[in-house]
């Protein structure tokens, strides 16, 4: 697992997912985790950017729980960590400015 609780994460859009993994009415990001367009749905509903924050780490079962919203989801579905709401983090060094 790449991330941990507190992290907020930017999500992936649709077209990203499909363009990676296929689709076949859901998106299939490995893990046995599927992308729905009812997930799809609900980010846009909540106006935040595609940004969430995670909850929860289940780490045997490889999946994360966000605040915001009820669904599980995988470190496939997440395209990167986020600074604050407007500057997402490329990488984990750039939070220990390390150079």
């Amino acid at each position: 697992m790449k991330y941990k609780a507190e992290d907020k994460v930017k999500i992936k859009i649709w077209k990203e997912m499909k363009k990676e993994y296929g689709v076949t009415g859901s998106i299939n990001c490995y893990y046995n985790y599927f992308f729905t367009e009812y997930m799809e749905k609900d980010i846009k509903a909540l106006n935040c950017n595609r940004i969430l924050t995670i909850k929860n780490v289940k780490n045997p079962c490889n999946f994360y729980t966000m605040k915001e919203i009820s669904w599980k989801w995988s470190d496939s579905m997440i395209k990167c960590l986020v600074k604050d709401k407007s500057e997402p983090i490329t990488n984990r060094f750039e939070i220990l400015d390390i150079r």
